[in-house]
């Protein structure tokens, strides 16, 4: 039987000379604890423990940080805990659970998910839960967390004027309790329907359709200008290009060929996967030259520091929609859609006009269509953008009759 180890014996213990693999010293003072020596010097605890017949080793800790007393104590609690068929993981979830508040769990929960997740997946969840789960509950310990927190989340998500938005609230605040059901904080995440959320004000979602006519599309880009440099060149590009909201605000100057007028974005932003490319208009030009000025690197829509994008894309459109008067309640959404049709209303092919839009095509065009149509791609926008002047002339020519 190994002999029980002293404090004078682990201080001076030491990797075996020539050593390449780690080496490990049972304690004979405690069942199952050993301590393990890398060639390099470094230690470290572990305990072995049999649980449901099978044998599993888990660390508790490096030394000295954990000392001996220490490790043993701790070893002892999950001999104990085994005998009563739990594994030494299972008890550490359980302790950590014990303190942990969902803030700290979701920032646990977002780096797991980095690694296989787009980046605009990931700003969308912080956003979600920033915004309306964190004020809520973010403070609470998740062993406190009940159905009736998690209804109280989505009234306050109905309350502030966003009934639909409320589902997409629900579904992250679910992936958060399911990913910490799995890791072992939860023993099991409340049962909630989707009809339970009606009950609470949330919208049904239903694929919007909405588009905007050629007169408040006219409207919209005049209005635009006077919202600011900022916000008002924002607004235009997004109804030049038909790209996504967040494609437009994070466009960078390193991905606009000046001489060529194409703006790349990356696969890693974009939501295919795959590089997309986007032939930019002379007016579309006009609008990324004014805001670059001699860089040609940064943000093409930066405040004050270069290395920040902007971030009052929901606020433009709230200043849009009220020097409109609220004639239209479209979402920033609404403009690549609105664009979308009107290549259509213009004549413009389906293929490609859903390659405009950054589509990938479907079914057999697939795998043996692998023309990218750049030029035709280029005459539409071209001809979208001459369509977007002359509604706005007509508005312009309106405003300055009256």
């Amino acid at each position: 039987m190994p002999k029980a180890l002293t404090d004078s014996v682990v201080k001076t213990l030491k990797p075996e000379r020539g050593a390449i693999s780690w080496r490990e010293v049972t304690d004979g003072g405690c069942r199952g604890l050993r301590i393990r020596l890398s060639p390099t010097g470094e230690k470290v605890w572990a305990i072995k423990v049999t649980v449901g017949g099978r044998r599993v080793r888990h660390t508790l800790g490096a030394y000295p940080e954990v000392a001996l007393t220490q490790a043993r104590k701790r070893a002892a609690d999950f001999i104990a805990a085994a005998r009563d068929g739990m594994s030494p993981a299972e008890v550490s979830s359980r302790k950590r659970a014990a303190t942990l508040t969902l803030a700290t769990a979701h920032a646990d929960y977002i780096e797991a998910m980095r690694g296989g997740l787009r980046a605009s997946t990931i700003a969308l969840k912080e956003g979600l839960f920033g915004d309306h789960i964190e004020p809520t509950m973010g403070y609470r310990l998740i062993r406190s967390i009940r159905r009736a927190d998690i209804m109280e989340v989505i009234s306050s998500v109905v309350t502030k004027g966003f009934a639909v938005q409320a589902n997409r609230v629900f579904s992250e605040l679910l992936a958060l309790l399911r990913w910490l059901e799995s890791k072992g904080y939860l023993d099991g995440v409340p049962s909630i329907r989707k009809k339970d959320l009606r009950s609470v004000g949330a919208a049904k979602e239903q694929a919007r359709r909405q588009t905007l006519t050629d007169a408040e599309l006219g409207e919209a880009w005049v209005e635009a200008a006077a919202l600011g440099d900022l916000s008002g060149d924002y607004l235009r590009l997004l109804i030049l290009v038909g790209q996504r909201r967040d494609e437009v605000r994070l466009m960078r100057a390193e991905n606009i060929d000046f001489d060529n007028a194409l703006w790349t974005i990356s696969g890693k932003l974009y939501k295919t996967g795959i590089d997309h490319s986007v032939p930019l208009s002379n007016a579309a030009m006009e609008i990324v030259r004014r805001r670059c000025g001699n860089r040609r690197e940064g943000y093409i829509f930066a405040g004050h520091l270069l290395d920040k994008p902007f971030n009052g894309a929901a606020s433009a459109l709230r200043r849009l929609q009220k020097a409109m008067l609220g004639r239209s309640a479209f979402t920033l959404h609404d403009l690549r859609r609105t664009c979308r049709t009107g290549l259509s209303r213009l004549g413009t092919d389906e293929q490609t006009a859903e390659l405009v839009i950054g589509h990938i095509p479907q079914g057999i065009s697939a795998v043996y269509d692998l023309h990218d149509r750049l030029a035709e791609r280029r005459a539409a926008l071209d001809l979208w953008a001459e369509h977007v002047a002359r509604v706005a002339m007509q508005v312009a020519d309106r405003e300055s009759a009256k």
